[in-house]
């Protein structure tokens, strides 16, 4: 028995499972076509009537859900259905269905494996998985974005993604492979965030991504400051941030509490949280004095910062400020402002 069922698998390895689409639909194709002439030939017309009847006497027979309202009445009709029908029917049907969970199943393989190509625009790519901080990053970005943007992670490491179904993973060889990081559509990306373990790694990729799509707002994570600032001296655009543990010790030490709130500050979950906006192109110049008001009252925000076009990001601006079309204006509140009266 045991020999006999590794002869049945053998042979159906070889040759149905090696069957493909083209000749699957050849197949069933021809089962048709024998079975609406093997009919028409033993004179059962109330099977062949219409094509409806037809279709539905050979999908409910070959599905072996048989109703019964639909039958030959004929003795060649019986022996036809029971010869061939029948016994083809079920094995094209069995072949039929298992070939479409193949399908189904070797697409979400795919995709959970990183090995599908991405078709995206204007979407956010993660590269890098580190453990502590991804989930959390991307956790931060779902909130932050609301389905706006989708987000792709892209990692040389996990041969599986470690997340949810509603974050896209692609698995790639190297970082710096163009042609493996254009699954993830590079190219159209609006955002890219570096994060790797290591620093170098993290400069040399974000160098390759500046290469490959400069109009993307690159976002790197580095532990050195050399590194960091090398970086963003090749690439002045680039936003490069660090670990300021250090920092948030020695300045709690010093005003109790001040942990505290830059953590509030940058949380998306509750509290006080940082926002920006950009000034639209529409609007003539204005005053900083002239906006803050309307977004203390109306909003319940703080204006903290402004950063001027071809300058740095100015702390704390004077009321004197000009705001020109393109500038960003940082501020602290409850929720993002989507409908400012400027």
């Amino acid at each position: 028995m045991h020999l006999l069922l590794n002869v049945i698998k053998k042979v159906i390895n070889k040759h149905f499972m090696a069957i493909n689409r083209y000749t699957l639909m050849l197949l069933v194709s021809g089962y048709v076509m024998l079975s609406w002439i093997g009919l028409v030939l033993a004179k059962e017309s109330d099977l062949t009537e219409s094509m409806a009847s037809f279709t539905y006497y050979i999908v409910t027979t070959s599905s072996t859900v048989g109703y019964g309202d639909l039958s030959p009445t004929t003795a060649y009709g019986q022996l036809f259905a029971a010869l061939f029908i029948i016994p083809c029917g079920v094995s094209l049907f069995a072949l039929l269905i298992g070939k479409i969970a193949v399908f189904f199943t070797d697409f979400w393989r795919a995709n959970r494996r990183g090995k599908q190509k991405l078709n995206l625009e204007n979407h956010i790519i993660v590269i890098g998985i580190n453990s502590s901080r991804t989930p959390h990053l991307l956790e931060m970005l779902k909130r932050e974005e609301q389905g706006r943007r989708e987000v792709v992670v892209v990692s040389c490491e996990y041969d599986e993604s470690p997340f949810d179904t509603d974050v896209h993973f692609v698995r790639v060889n190297s970082f710096t492979d163009a042609i493996e990081m254009e699954r993830a559509s590079l190219s159209t990306a609006s955002a890219v965030i570096v994060d790797t373990d290591l620093d170098d790694a993290t400069l040399t990729i974000s160098l390759f991504i500046a290469e490959q799509n400069s109009d993307a707002h690159l976002v790197a994570h580095f532990d050195d400051s050399i590194k960091r600032n090398l970086l963003h001296k090749y690439c002045p655009n680039s936003e490069c941030i660090s670990s300021l543990s250090t920092e948030l010790v020695a300045k709690s030490v010093i005003d109790k509490g001040s942990s505290f709130i830059h953590s509030e500050l940058v949380s998306a979950h509750k509290g006080q949280t940082q926002y920006s906006i950009e000034v639209p192109l529409h609007i003539d110049d204005i005053t900083l004095e002239s906006i803050y008001y309307t977004f203390k009252k109306h909003h319940e925000a703080i204006i903290i910062a402004v950063r001027q076009r071809n300058k740095t990001c100015e702390i704390n601006p004077s009321l004197t400020t000009i705001l020109t079309a393109g500038d960003i204006v940082y501020y602290i509140a409850d929720e993002r402002i989507v409908d400012l009266t400027w």
